[in-house]
């Protein structure tokens, strides 16, 4: 059988209730780190099939005599399933008997924690790590490799994958991978071996997924401000060139990374251009079973509480993200 939640440490008459809640959910902002370099696409069915053309074709010379020159252009196609996402909570009988009086308040609170699931996904997705609670595996990208391939890709012979300088120990390191990153971008090309990025496209932005061991090589690269020079005989101010080469870093700390890469993702791209998307096929619905509808209730004493979506990830071409590492 289940095990319900246990109150047993708050039965005592006159516990005071003024703790109870001090791990509730709070995690309403955590889409909001992410909303900016994913994808969202509804769905009606157990797999969605997606095709993509690849680059279009550009004019060359034509010769006097010769036939007009001509070229095809290929299309692809990729698969994307949906999964289940579920959890049930046993509330114990007699639950009321909780001084705290927020038993059931606790158990809802599962539905609160449903925010995280496209956060840890997003996550194990672009960290490729091994989850029993997640993906089982994570899918390859639209055409045909990992989410980051360190060998020619894009035409560039180290892919989306730039090698990082001394694990980030300094802020001149995070400077310099950063314009490396921008340098790689301007590197990259279509499937026709054109430019595939402006520096108009980079100048909207660039976030930079980090874990918590970068924490403060990340804030004074990024914030530093001019200050008056010590080294200078002139005493003039020393600039800060992340903010003056005019694209806007955005650093986001998760301890969900466990190492000191960097993830770049660049912002506010149409949807076809995200290196990630998100599938819905069904948005979290909550179910409860109690004395009149569930007869595990009625055989136990025991009501519950229960919550269920349905999602998958996927990855098209994934021209916009690039990892330090």
């Amino acid at each position: 059988m289940p095990a319900p939640m246990a109150h047993t440490g708050l039965q005592e008459p006159g516990l005071r209730a003024e703790f109870a809640l001090v791990y509730r959910p709070r995690y309403e902002s955590l889409m909001a780190d992410i909303n900016g370099v994913i994808g969202e696409v509804t769905s009606d069915k157990l797999q969605e099939i997606y095709g993509y053309w690849e680059a279009s074709i550009y004019p060359v010379r034509w010769d006097p005599g010769a036939p007009m020159p001509s070229k095809s252009i290929l299309s692809r196609r990729f698969s994307v399933f949906n999964r289940d996402w579920a959890r049930r909570v046993y509330l114990p009988r007699n639950y009321e008997d909780d001084q705290t009086g927020t038993t059931f308040t606790v158990a809802r609170g599962l539905g609160l924690n449903w925010a995280t699931l496209p956060e840890r996904l997003f996550y194990q997705y672009i960290t490729n790590t091994t989850d029993l609670d997640l993906l089982p595996a994570i899918p390859n990208s639209g055409d045909g490799s990992a989410l980051y391939l360190s060998t020619t890709r894009f035409g560039d012979s180290g892919g989306n994958v730039v090698s990082q300088s001394s694990s980030w120990g300094t802020v001149q390191n995070v400077i310099t991978d950063c314009f490396s990153v921008i340098q790689r971008y301007l590197d990259f090309q279509n499937t026709e071996s054109q430019p595939q990025w402006s520096a108009a496209d980079i100048g909207k932005g660039i976030k930079v997924f980090h874990g918590t061991d970068v924490t403060l090589v990340t804030q004074q690269a990024a914030k530093q401000m001019l200050t008056h020079s010590v080294v200078s005989s002139t005493g003039a101010a020393v600039s800060n060139i992340l903010i003056s080469a005019g694209v806007p870093f955005e650093f986001v700390n998760s301890q969900r990374i466990t190492n000191t890469n960097g993830y770049f993702f660049l912002k506010d791209l149409p949807i076809e251009l995200r290196p990630l998307f998100r599938q819905v096929r069904e948005g979290m619905t909550e179910q409860q079973g109690n004395w009149e509808t569930s007869d595990h209730t009625r055989d136990t004493g025991e009501p519950y509480v229960q919550f269920k979506s349905r999602e998958g990830w996927g990855s098209a071409v994934p021209l916009a993200t690039i990892r330090v590492s």
